[in-house]
């Protein structure tokens, strides 16, 4: 069909052109927002943040921990207290000491993480996330399929904002576990055999005095 041109056909065809091509834009994609470094620790240091007695073995870890919502408080495979801030490189090892002349198995689980990590706020979530287990009954099971009963006992911070320790105890078991959290980093130690009282808080002071050293030495 055509139009002539300067009649009221042609002008009507025109103007939806010009309207059509007037709103015709191209909208770019969101900018991809530049990813926040593993610092002021890097991520080549997360080794360091463990103790220095660790061997390469690691021992009978706990796997499974039923209620879920208390799987931080005992779980050492994908630990939670460790694996929930979405850390950029994790770490850990095993190694085992003597307690009154008992055996102990001690596992340590580390995590760096970005530069926005909120150390505060990990401790203080996973202080909670112990306290509102204190009353249950937690059953744990290991890589072996050994199962334990255990209730959570003293809950302390070692004399540190950054640091939160509990006890767990079973009929035929104990543990005395840590998280430690500043700067980008954590680290989570669970000592466990026969009887409680393993010193934990120092083992926490320890793990915090390590961070600060890694940390202001990047810095």
């Amino acid at each position: 069909m055509r139009f002539a041109v300067g009649s009221p056909a042609w002008g009507a065809a025109l103007l939806i052109v010009l309207s059509v091509a007037g709103c015709t834009r191209v909208v770019d994609g969101p900018r991809p927002s530049s990813q926040l470094p593993v610092a002021p620790i890097v991520a080549g240091q997360v080794g360091e943040l463990l103790s220095p007695e660790v061997q390469g073995e690691e021992g009978n870890l706990f796997t499974s921990v039923l209620p879920e919502d208390c799987a931080g408080v005992a779980r050492e495979v994908d630990p939670p207290f460790i694996q929930d801030p979405g850390p950029a490189v994790t770490d850990g090892g095993h190694w085992t000491d003597e307690l009154d002349g008992r055996e102990v198995f001690i596992e340590e689980m580390v995590g760096l993480y970005r530069a926005n990590f909120d150390a505060k706020e990990a401790v203080a979530q996973a202080r909670r996330t112990i306290e509102s287990c204190r009353d249950k009954t937690i059953f744990v099971t290991t890589m072996r399929e050994r199962e334990y009963a255990f209730r959570i006992g003293r809950i302390d911070d070692a004399g540190s904002p950054n640091i939160v320790t509990w006890s767990m105890t079973a009929p035929d078991w104990a543990c005395d576990n840590l998280y430690v959290a500043a700067h980008n980093a954590a680290i989570e130690i669970t000592t466990c055999g026969e009887v409680n009282g393993y010193d934990a808080a120092g083992l926490a002071r320890q793990a915090l005095d390590r961070i600060e050293k890694l940390a202001n030495t990047a810095a």
